[in-house]
């Protein structure tokens, strides 16, 4: 299932379940013409390499936005996806972090998409766009943008 991996905090658990979706929510503003940019799965500077995604194993996409528009009042038009497979064919891992002890809170079945060993910016953006794509594939998982 998961296993401890190099350079984890104590309770991050790396996800091996290569079939698991992951949702990642889809800020209104990386949506252009109808399409999702890539910016969906680049990390911004307040990510700290970590971009945040929410394991479907553990919650539904629509409870995953709602806590996110809801509980955490963040702006979201829906769901999109990439299987922790995909992620790793991208050069990437998936890190669950829903048990890190560190004062955080974190969002139910929280986890992320691991950039941090990859500080060029080029290859960040490569990557991203690689997911992006992978995601568009699956569509639209919930939301109001969902056809």
């Amino acid at each position: 299932m998961a296993t401890d991996g190099p350079n984890l905090r104590p309770g991050e658990l790396e996800i091996s379940t290569q079939d698991e979706k992951l949702w990642r929510q889809v800020n209104p503003g990386w949506v252009h013409d109808g399409r999702v940019s890539s910016q969906l799965f680049r990390p911004t500077p307040k990510d700290t390499g970590e971009v945040s995604v929410t394991r479907s194993s553990l919650v539904t996409a629509e409870a995953a936005h709602q806590h996110h528009t809801g509980t955490l009042g963040y702006a979201s038009v829906g769901v999109f996806c990439v299987e922790v497979g995909e992620v790793n064919e991208a050069g990437l891992r998936v890190i669950d972090d829903a048990q890190v002890d560190d004062g955080e809170t974190r969002p139910p079945a929280h986890a992320y998409v691991d950039y941090k060993l990859i500080d060029s910016k080029k290859l960040q953006q490569r990557r991203a766009s690689i997911l992006r794509d992978k995601a568009e594939k699956h569509g639209w998982q919930y939301g109001p943008m969902k056809h």
